[in-house]
């Protein structure tokens, strides 16, 4: 009975162990952002991407780096929109957050692929976080 005591409490601090270096490589992940969300969903036959960062302070360029939407025809996806950062509601200077939502009007009977990328950029680096979106 008491070796089995000893080994939960072995295996339990074992796992602590490696619960602790996961979280502290995720606070420390970024130098430029504190915090970040994007989205993309529909209505009718708009696709809404909404986007959100914070940077650690006042930064040079904060917003959405790009927006890629695809359609899908078959098995393939064919890219059917670009929105670059120096597009309008993109992104902005000299400040420490940007949140926009950008619409894009397409076919509602067509499954779509919305890659968004996000950044926050100051003089010495930029940094940037992407996810995928289907809808």
């Amino acid at each position: 009975m008491k070796n089995k005591l000893i080994a939960f409490i072995c295996v339990v601090a074992c796992l602590a162990t490696m619960i602790v270096p996961a979280f502290a490589v995720e606070t420390r992940a970024s130098s430029q952002i504190i915090r970040y969300s994007m989205d993309a969903t529909t209505s009718k036959d708009t696709i809404e991407v909404f986007f959100s960062v914070t940077g650690v302070g006042t930064m040079q360029k904060i917003g959405c780096e790009s927006i890629y939407i695809y359609e899908k025809s078959g098995t393939r996806w064919s890219l059917v929109e670009t929105f670059t950062e120096d597009d309008s509601g993109m992104s902005r200077t000299n400040t420490h957050s940007h949140r926009n939502t950008i619409y894009y009007t397409g076919d509602a009977d067509v499954e779509h692929k919305v890659v968004v990328t996000i950044f926050s950029e100051d003089d010495t680096e930029r940094d940037i976080r992407t996810k995928t979106f289907y809808v």
